[in-house]
């Protein structure tokens, strides 16, 4: 997968202007155009405006094995973040285990495809689905720590993590993959500010990520952009807004969000071919579990 550089992309009279980023040494990317320079951290590209940006990237590395990891956040502000940092890989963690079943068994429902793209990919759990029905596949996610998770179970490794239990205690656990998935490749990247051509793949995916970034509206142009010509598209959403993640002006209106989106891919263009409502389950600790449904859509552009 050829990857473009996000900083100097433009609209010009002639169309969109891309340049490509190439190897620069070992471990840097370069632009061809603008000469910005990117680190590729683990063999995982970050291609972002603002490297900031790739939260705790190298973290888990540095401070150690889980039970290191789970001392340290315990001690502390509850909001700050390493404790977030446990608790959001915790909670992903376990959807390997359940709570992403109903959505995995869309995923095995469809045909085999060429080059596939996940945005919003976190731990892979998506991703591994995605790779049993395609050539290769690409996930994409902006937090470094959930990419390394992902990287490290999609070789088939077991990874070993601190899996919350009430407060600030945890319980040494690990999760495996059924099996290896040696055609995935990771990026760093925005899934607002995506580092690919338009048309690029066969099959995109924003897999409850829709109400996670600042524009769903911007997603959608997004999805419809790196999908190829008559490319598949698969969207899933709880629609859950929250102050400080997605303004209440983009926010799809009224009391029917799945019908809004409806709308709006229409608008687009594509022709929906499937739609569901599926429980997903997010564990935030051995006591507590959130059971959404998420509104699941396959569709196609045009």
């Amino acid at each position: 997968m050829q990857l473009v550089c996000p900083s100097c992309r433009k609209h010009t009279e002639r169309g969109l202007e891309l340049h490509t980023v190439e190897a620069d040494g070992e471990g840097l990317l370069r632009c061809r155009g603008c000469a910005r320079l990117y680190p590729v951290i683990d063999g995982i590209p970050v291609l972002l405006r603002d490297l900031s940006q790739a939260d705790h990237f190298g973290l888990l590395a540095a401070l150690g094995p889980p039970q290191s990891l789970a001392a340290l956040g315990s001690a502390g502000p509850d909001d700050s973040a390493l404790p977030h940092m446990l608790e959001q890989l915790s909670t992903y963690l376990e959807t390997w285990r359940t709570g992403f079943e109903a959505v995995a068994a869309k995923l095995r429902e469809r045909p085999r495809v060429g080059l596939v793209l996940e945005l919003g990919c976190g731990v892979g759990r998506a991703l591994f689905e995605l790779a049993q029905k395609a050539d290769a596949v690409v996930g994409l996610d902006r937090s470094g720590s959930l990419l390394r998770a992902a990287r490290v179970l999609l070789r088939g490794e077991e990874l070993p993590y601190a899996s919350k239990l009430a407060g600030r205690s945890h319980a040494r656990a690990s999760v495996l993959a059924p099996a290896a998935a040696a055609n995935v490749g990771l990026v760093c990247a925005d899934a607002l500010d995506p580092p690919f051509s338009p048309g690029s793949f066969d099959r995109v995916a924003a897999l409850n990520l829709l109400d996670n970034v600042r524009s769903p509206r911007a997603l959608l142009h997004h999805l419809h952009q790196l999908a190829a010509p008559g490319g598949e598209i698969l969207l899933s959403s709880p629609f859950s807004w929250r102050d400080g993640i997605v303004d209440e002006p983009e926010r799809l209106p009224g009391p029917d969000p799945a019908a809004s989106l409806r709308k709006e891919v229409q608008a687009l263009g594509w022709t929906v071919e499937d739609e569901a409502d599926l429980p997903w389950t997010l564990r935030r600790d051995a006591r507590s579990e959130t059971v959404y449904q998420v509104y699941f859509m396959r569709a196609r552009r045009p």
